[in-house]
């Protein structure tokens, strides 16, 4: 058994979790479960102790809202959420697509590039968890996932799919 020292005692490491062990076991960054914390938000319960590093709790105290929250939030199950960094890649994509399509005379070349940017996330998409942003990504990716659609004929689907783009912000908990 690995042990490490916390507080002057040696301890099992996995008795006790930090900020770290907390994102690590929820998939999040540190930065937002520190949010979390100081904003006394999704039911972080409070610490078990305080120490110069910062606060710990013991794992009978955490582990069951790691748990809940994972559930809620749809991290439970193999495949992962999707990250920030694809929902802002997906969402700027279609924000320009928008905009290349409101453009007046529309550059059919550019527009078709565009739709190809967007397709090009469609495999990453598919691969993360079936929670609700995943599935408003998935919708949003669907108007361009035919190749042999011109772009310049998707205008009304991607126009109306822009909400998604607000959806996809207001259930993402580090937007």
């Amino acid at each position: 058994m690995t042990y490490r020292v916390i507080s002057g005692y040696s301890c099992p490491v996995g008795d006790f979790y930090g900020i770290a062990e907390i994102a690590d076991a929820m998939g999040l960054s540190r930065q937002l479960v520190t949010v979390w914390r100081k904003r006394r938000s999704h039911g972080i319960p409070e610490p078990d102790a305080e120490l110069a590093s910062g606060p710990i709790w013991r794992k009978e105290t955490v582990e069951p809202w790691i748990e809940r929250t994972r559930g809620r939030l749809g991290l439970a199950g193999g495949r992962e959420s999707a990250s920030r960094s694809l929902r802002l890649r997906v969402c700027r994509r279609v924000l320009r697509l928008a905009a290349l399509m409101l453009e007046d005379p529309q550059r059919p070349r550019v527009l078709n590039e565009a739709a190809a940017q967007l397709r090009d996330l469609a495999h990453e998409i598919d691969q993360t968890a079936d929670d609700v942003v995943g599935a408003l990504l998935r919708e949003l990716v669907e108007p361009v996932r035919d190749p042999d659609e011109a772009a310049e004929l998707l205008r009304v689907p991607i126009i109306e799919s822009l909400p998604l783009v607000t959806a996809v912000a207001r259930n993402s908990p580090d937007w």
